[in-house]
C-alpha cells in the first residue's frame, strides 16, 4: 500500500508542476496583452492627453475680448488669430504662446503683467490662439501650432520690422522654440514659464512605464530647437510644480550661452505662480529686460 501511495505521488507531481507552469505562462500572457493594450490606448489617443482646448464661437470671443479691454487679432479674411492689447505709445511687443489648456482669452493675466513692467515698457501684448482652441478652426498638433506661431510672427514683422519678445507658457515654450529655430532674426528674447526640455521628457515623468520616446508624434524638443539661440532668456519655474517639475527646465538653463535669468518661485505649483508685476522676481525680470533688450529692440 505504501509503494502504491508513493507511485501516485510521483505521478501527480509532474502534473502539478505542468499546471503551475501553464498558470504562470497564462498570467504572463495576460500581463503582456494588458501592457500592449494600455500602450495602444495611449498611442491612439495621445493628442487628447496633450491638448485640452476650450472652444467658443467667434461672436462670443469678439464680445469677450472687448469686455476685457483688448482687441481681436484677425487675418485678412477675418479669421481669429488671437487678441492683443496695448497703448499707442507702446515701444515694445511681446508675443505670448499659452499652455495646453483653455484658450488665449484666458491669458489676460499676461497683459496685466506686462502693463506693470515699467522699466522695460510700455508694452503691446499679443496672445496667439492655437488651431482648435477658442473660436479658431483646425486641430492642435505640433505642426499646426508651429505654423500658427510662424504666421503670427510674420504678421507682426509685416506691421513693423523689429525683434519681438516671446513668452512661452508650459507647452507654449515648445511653440516658442519653433519660432526661434525658424525665425531667429525676429526674436528679441525669451521668457519661458514652467518649460520642459522636451515633451518626451515630460511624458516620461508622467508615464515612466511606457516607451514614450517611440510613441510620441508631437515631441516639442525645446532644448534642441534653442541650441543656437544666444539672446537673453528668462526661465520662471515653481519649486513645487508637479505637472512640469522644475528639473525638466534645468537643461534649458544649463545649455543656454547667452544672458540668463532664472527665477524659481518657492512653493509655487504649475498653476499657482505669482504673476504680480510688483513681486520682487518680476521687478528683477523687468530690469533684466530693460538691460538686455536695449540693443535688440528698437525704442
Amino acid at each position: 500500500m505504501g509503494q502504491a501511495d508513493s507511485n501516485a505521488r510521483w505521478r501527480s507531481a509532474p502534473a502539478t508542476q505542468t499546471f503551475a507552469v501553464k498558470r504562470v505562462t497564462s498570467l504572463i500572457g495576460i500581463a503582456i496583452l494588458g501592457y500592449l493594450g494600455i500602450t495602444l490606448f495611449y498611442a491612439l489617443l495621445q493628442r487628447s492627453f496633450i491638448y485640452y482646448p476650450q472652444t467658443q464661437s467667434l461672436d462670443t470671443a469678439l464680445v469677450d475680448v472687448t469686455r476685457r479691454g483688448g482687441s481681436a487679432w484677425r487675418d485678412e479674411d477675418g479669421n481669429w488669430l488671437g487678441w492683443y492689447q496695448g497703448t499707442p505709445d507702446a515701444t515694445r511687443r511681446v508675443l505670448v504662446m499659452h499652455g495646453n489648456a483653455g484658450q488665449a482669452l484666458d491669458r489676460e493675466y499676461w497683459a496685466k503683467l506686462f502693463f506693470g513692467l515699467e522699466q522695460s515698457g510700455p508694452w503691446e501684448v499679443y496672445v496667439l490662439e492655437y488651431p482648435g482652441y477658442g473660436p479658431r478652426s483646425g486641430r492642435p498638433s505640433e505642426q499646426t501650432l508651429r505654423d500658427a506661431a510662424l504666421e503670427a510672427m510674420d504678421k507682426l514683422q509685416a506691421q513693423r520690422r523689429e525683434p519681438v519678445l516671446l513668452l512661452g507658457e508650459s507647452l507654449g515654450s515648445g511653440v516658442v522654440a519653433h519660432v526661434v529655430a525658424a525665425r531667429p532674426e525676429t526674436v528679441a528674447g525669451l521668457i519661458l514659464v514652467t518649460p520642459f526640455s522636451s515633451l518626451v521628457a515630460a511624458a516620461r515623468h508622467h508615464l515612466p512605464f511606457l516607451p514614450v520616446s517611440l510613441l510620441l508624434r508631437d515631441r516639442f524638443d525645446t532644448q534642441a530647437l534653442l541650441a543656437d539661440f544666444r539672446g537673453p532668456m528668462i526661465v520662471v519655474t515653481g519649486s513645487a510644480d508637479r505637472t512640469v517639475p522644475e528639473r525638466l527646465a534645468l537643461p534649458l538653463k544649463d545649455a543656454h550661452q547667452g544672458p540668463l535669468l532664472h527665477w524659481s518661485q518657492p512653493g509655487a505649483g504649475h498653476n499657482t505662480l505669482d504673476i504680480n508685476p510688483h513681486a520682487a522676481g518680476w521687478r528683477e525680470i523687468d530690469a533684466f529686460l530693460e538691460r538686455y533688450l536695449e540693443s535688440r529692440l528698437a525704442r
